[in-house]
Parts: C-alpha cells; structure tokens; sequence
C-alpha cells in the first residue's frame, strides 16, 4: 500500500525542504493514491513504479517552490506566441513536434530538462548539462521495463517530450492514468484540470525554464484538448495546432500504445478494459475540444490551425509553413534543412513496427462512428 504521509516524509528528507507551496497537490495526491490502492491492481514493480513517480513529483515540486522563493523576478519572464500542438493522441503531434525542434529558434521541453527543471537550464551549457548523461541512462532502461515502447513513442534525453510532466507537480497529469488502470482518479482528472487552476503552474514552470535560456515555446500534449479554456488564458497569443487522423487507426493505435504502458506495472492486463479506458478518454477529451474551440475560436481569429495527419506524412511543408505564418516568424533556410534532416534520419517504422486491431480491445466499430460521427464530418474526415 501507499501511504502518502510517507511519500511527504521522504521527498522532504530526500531535498531537505518542506514548503510545498501550498496544499492545491493535497486532493489529487489523495485521489491518485487511493486509485492506485485500490483499482491499479499494482505488482512489485508497479508498487516500485508509482512511488517513484510520485517521489518525482513531490521532490520537483519542492525544488521548483524553493527556487521560485529565491528568484521571484523569474515571474516576470513574458512567454510570447506559444505554440500549442494539441492534437488526439496518435495523430502525428510527436513528428510535428520534433520536426519543428529541429529550429534552433524554437524552445521545446526536452526530456532531461522537463525531468530535472532546478536549476533552471543555461543557455551556454545547454547541450552539455551533466543531467543530460543522466537522462540518457534512464532513457536506456526504457525498453527493458517497457517492452514495445520504443516502437511507439519517440524518447530521447535531449529530444522534446509532452509537458504533461509539468502537471506531474501538482499531481494532476494523464501521466498515471495512461501508466495504470485507475478510473475514478481519470474521470475525476477530466473534469478538474482547469477548474483547479492547474495552467498556472504549468506557466510558472516555463518561466523558469525560459529564465536562463530562451527562446519560443512549442509545446505538445493531447491532454491539451482539455485545457483550451485556461491555456489561452494564461496565454492568450498562443497559436493552437490541432492535428487530425482517421479515428479508427487513432482508437486501435492508442489502445496498443496503452498496453505496452501498463504491462509491466500490473499482473492483471485486461484488454477490454484498456479499451473502454481509452475510448473514455477520447470521449471526453473531443467533446471538451469541439465545444472550447466552437466558443473560443471567434474571440482569437488566426490562432488556429488544423494539420491532417496523411497529408502532413505525404508533404509536411505546407503544414510547417502555415504555423510560421501564423506566429509571424520566419522559416529560415536553415532550419529547414535540419527538418529535412530530420526527416530522414527518421522513416517510419525505425524503431519496428506497431500492430493492433480495434477488435483486440472490445471495441466494436460503431462505438467509434458513434463517438466520432460529428467530428470526421466537421473536419472532413474519412472513419479508416
């Protein structure tokens, strides 16, 4: 069992700090513990894997709180015209991302930093940072305790990762709810990333990241289609990529990507169950989108942009250039190169190939159509 008095216990031992910056993480701790307890269905390495997750998070925090106490000025650092890529998981938002990584004018969250933000990265030692090498070793465990793994995600120390682990500090991620089965902390998750204020902290912790070396934020996340409302809130420039895909390849693709995710942490992997996890989320991750961007879309005319997801395989140009166009920068000639470069270091299926089915996970095809009937036709879609 996990006690979270413990898991208080020993983050502070381990950094020597104690102020948390308030209590916003205590309800969502509570809620993630009590959903591991009783619904992941943990083995040994699970149990191992939680805690250390949640060791993580608590540490960050407090290094990141402590920091911020002692450089306030770093709350006046501006982020100006972020680039949000927004697009359902398994859309092509992890190619898009890492192609446009590829300008040295864009500022992503790379792995070692996104896992290690104190001290905050600098500018001259940022290809050199000892977290860096410690990074890489994690990274090298990965197909060991996640088998599959690499033949789905893109992972690499200095390559960008999604900023859900910006959330992973007031412990309101995807993060656990893809690693485990844990239903009622993800429903309660869907309904109260905004609502309890969590982009406020996701913004402190880009201030700090930008304050010793800057440069123009593109972010990615799916969970991001949940957060619309608050990300322009806080950033109310922001330009928004939404990225599209036939949904059943998206659906089948997912629930594969989930599998691999939970197979090591739990003795107990039901399929069916993974698929109803995920077509859940879908739900309501596309409900919540549609219905923001329908509202939103009017009060910041030109900050959306909508990438499909065979169009961009078969020519990413056009896509590329369109978000440029809307941030107002350049495309220079050299980091089109390196995008190119990119390119074909990278063909698809480097890293082996990815099967699944729709019908591997109980999952009927007219659930999808039922789910995603509105959304192929507002965006002229095909279902396959």
């Amino acid at each position: 069992m996990l006690e979270i008095e413990q898991l208080l216990q020993a983050a502070r031992a381990q950094t020597g700090l104690d102020d948390f910056g308030g209590d916003d993480y205590r309800e969502p701790l509570e809620r993630l513990v009590a959903a591991l307890n009783s619904e992941a269905r943990l083995n040994d390495f699970g149990r191992i894997r939680a805690q250390m997750t949640i060791n993580a998070g608590l540490t960050t925090r407090l290094q990141i709180v402590d920091y911020l106490n002692r450089h306030p000025e770093v709350g006046n650092e501006r982020i100006v015209k972020p680039v949000f890529i927004v697009g359902l998981p398994r859309t092509g938002t992890t190619a898009l991302h890492h192609m446009l990584n590829q300008d040295s004018g864009n500022r992503t969250l790379r792995l070692w930093e996104a896992q290690n933000p104190v001290p905050p990265p600098e500018t001259a030692t940022y290809r050199s940072d000892p977290r860096i090498a410690k990074q890489r070793d994690g990274v090298a465990l990965t197909e060991a305790f996640l088998p599959g793994f690499m033949a789905t995600h893109l992972l690499a120390a200095e390559e960008p990762d999604e900023c859900y682990m910006l959330l992973n500090r007031n412990f309101m991620s995807v993060e656990y709810s893809a690693l485990f089965h844990i239903p009622s902390y993800a429903h309660w998750l869907y309904a109260n990333l905004c609502a309890r204020d969590s982009y406020a902290w996701h913004k402190r912790q880009l201030q700090l990241l930008q304050s010793r070396h800057p440069g123009r934020w593109v972010l990615k996340a799916p969970f991001h289609q949940l957060g619309l409302a608050e990300i322009l809130r806080y950033y109310p420039d922001a330009v928004i990529v939404q990225t599209h895909r036939a949904p059943m390849t998206l659906v089948a693709s997912g629930c594969s990507f989930s599998e691999v995710l939970r197979r090591s942490g739990s003795d107990h992997i039901d399929r069916a169950q993974i698929g109803r996890d995920w077509l859940d989320m879908l739900d309501i991750y596309t409900r919540t989108f549609e219905a923001d961007r329908a509202r939103l879309e009017p009060q910041f005319p030109g900050q959306f942009l909508d990438l499909y997801h065979d169009d961009f395989v078969a020519d990413p140009w056009p896509g590329i250039e369109s978000i440029y166009r809307l941030r107002g920068t350049p495309l220079g000639g050299e980091a089109r190169a390196a995008m190119q470069h990119w390119l074909a270091e990278h063909p698809r299926g480097k890293h082996g190939t990815h099967e699944y089915r729709l019908e591997d996970y109980g999952l009927a095809r007219a659930e999808v159509e039922a789910l995603f009937g509105d959304y192929v036709k507002r965006y002229q879609l095909s279902m396959d």
